[in-house]
């Protein structure tokens, strides 16, 4: 990676942080969703920036208001990404802990997690709350995300952000493929996936084409085996985030701020990377 290139992807991490700070501003101020602006928060804290900065501190003042005398909050989704947020700041262990408690209280017998414990279990929603919560993970639950996968994984089609959660959790929790063809045909399988534009959708030639959210989550995904990935393939995904940044420093997906910390996440760890292989 050359200084030009170094200097583009600085930019653009600055312009997108600026637009995110600005969008939770205004979230805070509409009352938006909470888990919308709960995930926005906390992956902007997972791509380095202070934990300590004010406009979390208000975040954190709605997040506790909001949970309930359970321990958790709406749902399992949004109680996901709120108990992962509180998890960031020691002084609310004692919150954190009854959230953690609620979640696991969620589980469904077959090992995974739903939206609710009425629903079937769901890899993209156990798969993010065991890469951001792996304290409650164990070896079934993580055998069940493998065996979940391998059966979408023989269909077609198949989608690419279940293979980059599935990929994320189970690198986190350091845990090992029964099946060790599957991780390397998964792996294959999502860089076969990049777009010729270089960017992911939810499979290649779906008409959708590259978004930010399948190309930010393709990317932290293939990110967790980077000795298994070409270079090219992470720097031409970088390219593709860059070129497709808007003026006001957002990405254009259907939830706007949504594949917008993913397409930030995916550029700062992805430039990070490229940095250390100079």
């Amino acid at each position: 990676m050359n200084n030009k290139e170094c200097n583009k992807y600085q930019k653009s991490i600055q312009k997108g942080l600026t637009a995110l700070f600005l969008i939770l501003k205004q979230y805070l101020e509409k009352e938006i969703e909470l888990e919308r602006i709960i995930r926005v928060a906390l992956l902007l804290i997972k791509s380095g920036v202070n934990q300590n900065n004010s406009i979390f501190q208000k975040i954190l003042k709605r997040c506790l208001a909001e949970q309930k005398n359970d321990g958790g909050w709406i749902g399992v989704e949004d109680s996901i990404w709120c108990v992962a947020f509180l998890k960031e700041f020691e002084e609310y262990s004692e919150e954190y802990k009854r959230g953690l408690k609620w979640i696991k209280n969620q589980k469904l017998e077959n090992g995974g997690w739903g939206k609710t414990k009425r629903d079937i279990g769901r890899i993209p929603i156990t798969g993010i709350l065991l890469h951001l919560l792996p304290e409650l993970s164990n070896n079934d639950s993580l055998r069940w995300l493998e065996n979940e996968w391998k059966k979408e994984f023989s269909y077609t089609p198949k989608l690419t952000y279940k293979s980059a959660f599935t990929l994320m959790t189970l690198k986190n929790n350091n845990y090992q493929f029964d099946d060790s063809d599957l991780l390397n045909n998964t792996i294959d399988w999502l860089k076969s996936q990049q777009n010729e534009d270089y960017g992911w959708g939810p499979c290649k030639g779906q008409p959708i084409g590259s978004t930010p959210f399948c190309t930010g989550v393709s990317m932290i995904g293939l990110l967790q085996y980077p000795d298994r990935v070409d270079q090219n393939v992470i720097s031409n995904g970088l390219n593709w985030i860059e070129n497709n940044q808007l003026e006001n420093g957002l990405w254009p997906d259907h939830y706007i701020e949504e594949g917008s910390i993913w397409s930030l996440y995916a550029l700062t760890e992805g430039y990070k990377l490229l940095k250390v292989k100079q």
